[in-house]
């Protein structure tokens, strides 16, 4: 069915928030129309990159969904 099976998601960790924290991302959710699944998803990885010093590369960011 897919072309690459490594490209097949899965849960892969579980985060916990304080109710402030999870307000913070339900409204960024609420802001930007992204499901939160994929906008944390999207942080992880962005912060992830530039952790690497590849934060720099081309990509979708939440800020082209907002606004």
């Amino acid at each position: 069915m897919y072309q690459d099976p490594k490209r097949v998601r899965t849960r892969y960790g579980a985060l916990n928030l304080d109710e402030y924290e999870a307000r913070l991302i339900d409204a960024l959710v609420d802001y930007t129309g992204i499901e939160r699944a994929a906008l944390l998803r999207q942080l992880v990885l962005k912060e992830a990159l530039e952790t690497l010093g590849l934060g720099d590369l081309d990509g979708p960011s939440v800020g082209q969904y907002a606004g």
